[in-house]
């Protein structure tokens, strides 16, 4: 246990604890830890005692969960869901047993990627080595779904009309995407993490995304980020930062020497192994932190201590050397948090999120080709992107089961319903049905799946990134006395590698330092 001797408790579920007084504080002033366990007398199903208490089952919360285990810490993992994972997420047709991935598809091939998914034994393949099905054939049931061919073709689906475009190719794309590429390479630091960035933040990473592809004359590529980029909402406005961290230099090298999936196209295979490695008794499902009490003077050493809400209805008490918080740090999320003064100063300014939504739906009636790609596109708005208020990206089948059909939805903010997510979604195709001749089924298409990503791109006005907001935020690592760290999306960016490549490289050595073993 990396506890110190002045430890307050290790007890049976149920049994009362009393606080006690340490000894001299900061100043050689005594006071006094004033512990949960005072307001929840035996009110708590159990007490879990870890080194480590990981906050979030997603790509970056199991990522350290399992290499801190690997280090010999004792950890749980505290996950809202009902499993782990986080954003990936795969549907599995229960008549024939194929996989669709429907939330992380694809990973860039870098050596923690590869270290990871070796290490549960989940075979990989290279997008590149794989042959799929040719446009207008039937899928290859042996190649994962999401690589089945399809033709493109543009629509307003507001209405459901033809759009006049070409598909993006040719030498002018390969050309903007070429000097893209040139650009993402002299801030290739920014694929390391928040905290290298230097200091001004370089004004082309801060100006808005569109105004930078002008500069630049790359605008022939910005139909292609869209795609790629989905979640991001109106990329155009966002600070190019983000985008170009979320489609960075990386996804362009992959372009040509191809991206990693797993072999069979069950990306969760990953996080179902992890599960079993980390063990039930460590993971808490379908749970959230309702209370945090954690030491606030950097010569306590004291445990943190945290409630937890449970899935039956119960409450238990964990108390923790050191704390990985990975999911987005809203306000809203870290309600009942004893977050101190700087950490407030600093959640508070993510005053804006987008919205991503994935999902499949069966049973659309007659009127789509299910060969064909049906791309979003507004004709009078800049690049014929469309209004994400909120809107489809496209809607394609699967390929490998009849009449089914991807869903994903993008919008500029994240406080939309799912409900209302989902009626947009199926209002938008059955409008492209009108509108291609088909007959709109007189039953409501059946989501097999459907999951909200939201929030997804958490971001700061251009004049807070100016002002060193995120030399704030990396601040925050290691705080209060070494037992406060951060992952996560929101303290890199949206890319399972390049998270996982933040874990073993800055937060995870900063856990073992400040723990001095």
């Amino acid at each position: 246990m990396l506890l110190s001797s002045m430890s307050l408790f290790i007890v049976a579920a149920g049994c009362s604890v009393q606080t006690v007084t340490a000894a001299a504080g900061p100043g050689g002033s005594s006071y006094r830890y004033a512990s949960i366990i005072d307001n929840y007398k035996g009110q708590y199903d159990q007490v879990l005692q870890r080194d480590v208490c990981v906050i979030g089952g997603g790509a970056s919360g199991v990522h350290a969960a399992v290499s801190l285990k690997d280090l010999g810490k004792t950890v749980v993992v505290v996950e809202r869901s009902y499993r782990l994972g986080g954003n990936t997420l795969t549907y599995l047709d229960p008549g024939t047993g194929i996989p669709i991935d429907v939330g992380v598809v694809v990973f860039q091939p870098l050596p923690v990627v590869r270290r990871f998914f070796a290490k549960f034994k989940v075979p990989m393949a290279n997008t590149s080595t794989l042959t799929p099905n040719a446009p207008g054939q039937p899928a290859d049931l042996s190649v994962p779904a999401p690589l089945y061919q399809t033709t493109q073709v543009f629509r307003d689906l507001r209405h459901g009309t033809p759009v006049n475009l070409t598909p993006q190719e040719g030498a002018a794309v390969q050309k903007a995407v070429a000097g893209l590429a040139a650009i993402m390479a002299k801030y290739a630091y920014i694929l390391e993490g928040f905290q290298a960035l230097p200091d001004p933040v370089p004004e082309d990473l801060i100006m808005p995304f569109g105004d930078f592809m002008t500069k630049y004359d790359l605008t022939a590529a910005i139909p292609i980020v869209f795609q790629v980029a989905q979640g991001l909402g109106s990329l155009l406005h966002l600070p190019t930062i983000y985008v170009i961290k979320y489609f960075n230099l990386g996804d362009i090298n992959a372009f040509a020497n191809g991206y990693l999936t797993q072999a069979q196209g069950n990306n969760s295979l990953l996080y179902t192994r992890a599960a079993e490695y980390l063990g039930d008794s460590n993971i808490l499902y379908e749970s959230t932190v309702i209370q945090a009490n954690r030491p606030k003077r950097g010569g306590q050493k004291q445990p943190s201590e945290l409630l937890v809400s449970t899935s039956d209805g119960g409450v238990s008490l964990l108390t923790c050397g050191q704390i990985l918080l990975t999911i987005p740090p809203t306000l809203a999320n870290l309600a009942g948090w004893d977050l101190t003064p700087e950490e407030h100063a600093v959640f508070s300014q993510f005053t804006a999120s987008t919205g991503y939504w994935t999902g499949l739906i069966r049973g659309l009636g007659k009127g789509l080709n299910q060969t064909v790609a049906y791309q979003n596109a507004a004709p009078s708005s800049s690049f014929h992107l469309p209004v994400l208020g909120p809107a489809l990206y496209n809607v394609a089948a699967v390929g490998v089961l009849d009449d089914v059909w991807w869903i994903k939805v993008g919008a500029d903010t994240a406080t939309l319903p799912d409900e209302q997510i989902k009626m947009r979604a199926i209002r938008e195709v059955q409008k492209l049905q009108n509108a291609s001749g088909g007959r709109v089924s007189v039953t409501e298409p059946e989501w097999l799946i459907f999951d909200s990503h939201a929030p997804f791109m958490m971001q700061v006005r251009p004049e807070v990134i100016r002002r060193g907001f995120y030399k704030k935020l990396m601040r925050l690592q290691g705080g209060l006395g070494g037992s406060m760290f951060y992952s996560g999306a929101a303290f890199h960016t949206h890319y399972s590698g390049y998270l996982w490549r933040y874990n073993e490289d800055v937060v995870i050595p900063l856990m073992v330092r400040k723990t001095g073993n």
